[in-house]
């Protein structure tokens, strides 16, 4: 059940940002095998003066903040963050140098949907 966080700078056309929101979609479907009605994608917009750029990034950078179930391998992990990077080149046209991917692993315990929490098996 990834959770998933997309952070703009705002005055993006809708188009380009549904774009952004395709693109996770199917790196997480591709390379997890994350069931789409388990998969939450959300896209926050930023004005510029909230979101200033590190050096070295372009005004159009994407910043990724996954929050996943713990207990996925490093390659798989590598797998989502190539799929996600090679997605949002090829569309909407972000550069690699633009986008920056951090990933949480909150224990399973602490994760709960209809007010049931998950458990460890």
């Amino acid at each position: 059940m990834p959770l998933v966080k997309i952070e703009i700078r705002s005055g993006k056309p809708v188009e380009y940002r549904q774009s952004l929101i395709e693109s996770l979609r199917r790196a997480f479907v591709d390379s997890l095998g994350t069931p789409e009605e388990a998969l939450w994608l959300r896209l926050c917009e930023r004005k510029e003066e909230n979101f200033p750029m590190p050096p070295g990034r372009s005004a159009d950078a994407v910043l990724i903040e996954v929050s996943l179930m713990p207990g996925r391998s490093a390659g798989k992990k590598e797998a989502l963050y190539r799929a996600i990077v090679g997605n949002l080149a090829r569309d909407p046209g972000v550069r690699p140098e633009d986008i920056f991917i951090v990933l949480y692993e909150p224990p399973v315990e602490n994760w709960a949907e209809h007010g049931e929490a998950f458990m460890p098996s």
